[in-house]
């Protein structure tokens, strides 16, 4: 299997951040820096797509959550959004971590 680097897109109206490839340790460190800049003045909804990630490992689980309890903590949400049988969405629900479906 081709390992996929670790890439994003963020929407033009910056409420859906869609990562792609594998978020192994070095792109967890890229992701809690991207994720810490857009929670920093989020004060609506920011759905994270995680369907097209082909890796996912706890040091990036550690990384969502956070910024999920940072966002709340400044009156503003974060949404996990992962297709079913996806690696991403059975990884979040053996964390127990709520996903909605994408």
């Amino acid at each position: 299997m081709t390992q996929r680097p670790f890439s994003y897109d963020l929407s033009a109206a910056g409420q859906t951040l869609t990562l792609h490839g594998e978020v192994d340790e070095a792109a967890s460190i890229e992701l809690r820096d991207l994720l810490r800049a857009i929670t920093a003045d989020l004060v609506g909804e920011l759905r994270i797509n995680l369907t097209d990630v082909d890796f996912l490992p706890s040091v990036a689980i550690g990384v969502l959550a956070g910024a999920r309890n940072a966002a709340t903590t400044n009156g503003a949400s974060v949404t996990f959004v992962a297709a079913d049988g996806s690696i991403s969405r059975r990884v979040l629900t053996i964390c127990g971590i709520a996903c909605d479906d994408d």
